[in-house]
């Protein structure tokens, strides 16, 4: 129905929407369970209740479809319940519109129940989802025996059992999407962890034989020809710092940054440089890759900004763009005069990083200043 945040023991916690597409999402997704409110208003329609319960039935008939929705929309609006508390309100309160419903028509009551189910199917983990289901379906069958209703044995499969059915296999099928997701974001991750290991091995393995040997050569020299002995010691001192240089650069790549940290370290670096910065308060949900990979994207622009762009305010905007994720960071210094990123140290790597996880990286001069953008 909607994204699912990290992976945790219990399974995916389904999470309110952030941004418009995303609750448009919800509205469709979640929406179309309406359809079968459909049982309801034949019933109004057909009933010979009292008028002042049929303007009571009709005005909750109103206003399910609204708390049904706004559960998607906003599902923890109690700040002091966690989200199994503030689904309990949500469902005592479709629960009480429900009873208003069935004073006009009595089945009603049982038409509500795919609405709840749905409301605690794709709002909690899959396992108190599934156990919420079984006990409001064991409800529903205890409302339609007490309630005389066992001549409706269709309708109650139309209406609930068969609707329980598409959902399940919906939420299952949604587990498994974000599981693979997941899955597939750690392998990405574990393979760039690889490949920098395998840097620092290099690096290491290669430095180390050219010091061993030089070590040994100034050893000999040392006693015969002292000024080859010292030239050969500054070159290990030389090699021996550009080594401890590539290692730590090695190392500092195999740390992958927070993106709420890194927004807080570059605001503090750009503040002590007298530069304002214009950021978001709190990063946009984003997968675990976009996260990463944006947190490097910034760290090395802010570095940037701070060492030559010569800036008094810098923006860093995350945007949702094309269903692609958009970052700009944009500075009103100098200006860069050659936007192709290949032909600056630092952004080559970066430019590796961002197209081995799918995405672009575009440098542009603004007037003043400059950007850097990057899709993902």
């Amino acid at each position: 129905m909607h994204p699912l945040s990290k992976y945790t023991t219990g399974g995916y916690l389904p999470e309110a929407p952030a941004t418009p597409p995303e609750r448009r999402a919800i509205v469709f997704t979640s929406g179309i369970w309406l359809i079968f409110m459909a049982w309801t208003v034949i019933g109004f329609l057909n009933t010979t209740a009292p008028l002042p319960a049929q303007i009571a039935g009709w005005a909750a008939l109103v206003a399910f479809p609204v708390v049904y929705l706004r559960n998607f929309l906003h599902p923890e609006p109690i700040t002091g319940f966690n989200r199994t508390g503030n689904t309990l309100v949500y469902t005592a309160v479709l629960v009480a519109l429900g009873i208003i419903m069935a004073q006009v028509t009595p089945t009603a009551i049982i038409n509500i129940v795919p609405y709840l189910m749905a409301t605690w199917i794709f709002n909690h983990r899959i396992a108190v989802g599934l156990l919420a289901m079984v006990i409001l379906f064991c409800c529903a069958i205890a409302i339609v025996a007490i309630g005389n209703l066992d001549d409706s044995g269709n309708w109650f499969i139309a209406s609930v059992a068969s609707p329980a059915i598409i959902m399940i296999f919906i939420r299952i099928s949604m587990e498994m999407d974000a599981t693979q997701k997941e899955r597939s974001e750690q392998l990405a991750l574990a393979t760039q962890r690889e490949e920098l290991a395998s840097t620092v091995h290099d690096v290491l393995g290669h430095s180390l034989t050219t010091i061993t040997v030089k070590v040994q050569l100034a050893q000999r020299l040392i006693d015969t020809n002292l000024a080859a002995a010292k030239t050969e010691l500054a070159d290990i001192e030389s090699l021996a710092r550009s080594s401890l240089s590539e290692v730590r650069s090695a190392v500092t790549d195999l740390q992958h940054p927070d993106l709420a940290e890194q927004l807080d370290h570059s605001e503090q670096a750009l503040t002590a440089a007298g530069i304002t910065l214009d950021r978001p308060d709190t990063p946009p949900r984003l997968t675990l890759v976009q996260q990463q990979v944006f947190a490097w994207v910034i760290r090395e622009a802010v570095t940037n900004v701070i060492r030559h762009a010569q800036a008094a305010t810098c923006t860093i905007t995350i945007t949702e763009c094309d269903g692609r994720m958009l970052l700009r960071i944009t500075d009103d210094g100098v200006g860069i005069f050659d936007t192709n990123p290949a032909a600056h140290h630092g952004l080559t790597g970066l430019q590796r990083r961002v197209a081995s996880a799918g995405g672009t990286l575009k440098l542009c001069r603004c007037e003043p200043g400059t950007r850097v953008e990057v899709r993902l």
